[in-house]
């Protein structure tokens, strides 16, 4: 062989093993840890999480993972465009997790390899000694192939029913030994200490990333919505001083889906549309291709439903029997300043520190306002949309008018209130608690404190005069009734009070004294009659009695 073609044959060696080494290495994934550096709060129990790694390695697949379930639509991963990201691919893996013992199998099957006495429950008599050798395995059900031959089903006795390992070996001086771990009464361990937990295989889900031309140093970016994470806000409203009252609200956060260190927590008011939320993604591989597709029709039928929640109060407490003890009044300070996004308000909190399963409370501002006090008095129709009127039955006992004791805030911040629990506090004790429905900056609402015992109201109706069988329609016969309502009132605490009267009826209003405001509501529309809100605003003095009349027209069916 001549110099040249020995050189040859070097060459293409070395060009194959280079070759060789440069493919082995593509294929050697690089594992890139990320945290999470954002999470964005709604109050329907989905976050929207941002995560963010560096590549430290020169590699052209990097594994991600794993992460909380996202939803269908929201995962995306983002990289310097250098990098050439080239896609992923989302697979199931298998583990390792260490769960503490509850039972005595429990305890067994974290202890195989040790020497153990063991007394049986159905044998009391019997003691067995020796060391264990394995402990059956969990049986998972396999899924069967649904695009198979045989149209995927399985056949009965092909697959074995799932459960849960239901022996162990047990190696004595005589024999190897097969007993069922859950009638095992009693176990000694007599060569130390035994372990009081066990590993157990789990299948989590991670992403292998691959690039065309990766740099170490380059940052990653990962973001998807999650379910698993809330916020639960509420307020405190402090009316001690007659001018001004204090509003203080705060942020519970509940957190199910990821741990959070030194996180930018945004809490977000408003009303989003979420439309595929409850989805899983399919790089969850949650489920089959059937399964998802399912779920996707089922998420169309029900989504708009549920509604990605909401403003609507968590919770209502009663009031209090006996006053609360003094306390002294929270003060955190003025609000940050947010960031509002279309319709939707972020409310933000720095260096968020919260592991999964904790709950964490989050004070967010103490803000002076204006306000007033009230008292209101909603009474309701008398007249169904059915067009008959529903007198009270003579066999039920009467029951009293409900005025309430209420206030009227201003929201005189530079962000949105969202609908939350408002507590009401004056000279440090506690008088009640109402839903503080969302208020735009600028705007009004009114929370009630408590039912007002000091102002006495009474309502009645009579009829005046009535014309049988007026109208005839669709075979139904309607009489044309006359009547007259009055509304008494009595202040009997011993300050002026402004005093708010709400009726609703139904018909023609042909008569208030004093004259009232009146509003006909778009509810009305179907029904035979008109629907009015007829409102009366009176300041009171102490020990002043008023009476209000209003006369209307009504078509009642016969």
């Amino acid at each position: 062989m001549n110099n040249r073609h020995l050189a040859f044959m070097v060459a293409v060696c070395v060009l194959a093993f280079a070759v060789s080494a440069i493919a082995a290495e593509e294929k050697t994934a690089a594992t890139v840890q990320t945290h999470v550096k954002r999470v964005a709060l709604f109050k329907n129990g989905f976050g929207l999480f941002v995560r963010e790694g560096t590549l430290t390695e020169d590699r052209r697949v990097a594994v991600l993972g794993p992460f909380a379930v996202p939803s269908h639509g929201t995962f995306w991963i983002t990289a310097p465009s250098r990098s050439g990201f080239l896609g992923a691919i989302a697979r199931s893996v298998t583990g390792t997790e260490e769960i503490s013992a509850r039972e005595v199998a429990d305890l067994l099957r974290g202890n195989v390899g040790r020497t153990v006495r063991l007394w049986l429950g159905f044998e009391p008599e019997t003691v067995l000694t020796g060391t264990l050798i394995s402990f059956a395995a969990d049986r998972i059900q396999p899924l069967p192939d649904p695009y198979g031959l045989g149209g995927g089903m399985a056949r009965s006795g092909v697959l074995p029913p799932p459960g849960r390992g239901q022996f162990l070996l047990l190696q004595t001086d005589d024999a190897v030994v097969a007993l069922d771990p859950y009638r095992v009464a009693r176990v000694d361990f007599p060569d130390g200490e035994p372990s009081t937990s066990f590993s157990s295989t789990t299948t989590q889900v991670e992403l292998e990333a691959t690039f065309s031309s990766p740099r170490s140093g380059d940052w990653l970016s990962v973001s998807y919505l999650a379910r698993g994470i809330t916020w639960a806000p509420s307020y405190l409203i402090d009316i001690t001083d007659p001018k001004q009252a204090r509003l203080t609200a705060k942020a519970v956060i509940i957190n199910e889906a990821e741990d959070l260190s030194k996180t930018h927590v945004d809490l977000i008011t408003g009303f989003p549309n979420l439309e595929f939320a409850g989805v899983a993604s399919p790089l969850a591989m949650r489920q089959d291709l059937a399964s998802f597709l399912q779920s996707l029709a089922g998420d169309q039928r029900h989504r708009r439903q549920a509604g990605v929640t909401s403003q609507l109060a968590l919770y209502r407490m009663a009031e209090p029997a006996q006053p609360a003890p003094l306390l002294p009044m929270p003060d955190y300070g003025d609000a940050a300043a947010g960031q509002a996004a279309a319709d939707l308000f972020f409310y933000p909190l720095e260096n968020v520190t919260l592991g999964k399963g904790e709950t964490g409370y989050h004070p967010l501002f103490t803000a002076a306002l204006p306000y007033s006090e009230f008292y209101e008095w909603k009474i309701p129709d008398a007249i169904g949309a059915e067009g008959r009127y529903r007198p009270q039955r003579d066999d039920q006992p009467e029951q009293p008018e409900i005025v309430w004791h209420s206030v009227r805030l201003t929201n005189a911040t530079n962000m949105p209130w969202t609908t939350a629990p408002a507590q009401s506090m004056k000279d440090g004790q506690i008088i009640g608690q109402d839903t503080l429905n969302y208020t735009a900056p600028k705007a009004e609402t009114a929370v009630k404190i408590t039912q007002a015992v000091g102002v006495k109201a009474d309502q009645t109706e009579t009829e005046i005069s009535r014309e049988r069988e007026a109208v005839r329609l669709y075979g139904d016969h309607f009489d044309r009734v006359t009547i007259k309502g009055t509304l008494q009132v009595t202040n009997y605490t011993d300050t002026l009070i402004s005093m708010e009267i709400t009726k609703t009826l139904s018909g023609e209003v042909k008569k208030t004294d004093p004259e009232a405001e009146d509003t006909t509501l778009a509810r009305g529309l179907k029904s035979m009659n008109p629907v009015h809100d007829l409102t009366w605003k009176l300041d009171m003095k102490p020990g002043e009695d008023r009476q209000i009349t209003y006369v209307y027209e009504a078509l009642i069916r016969r």
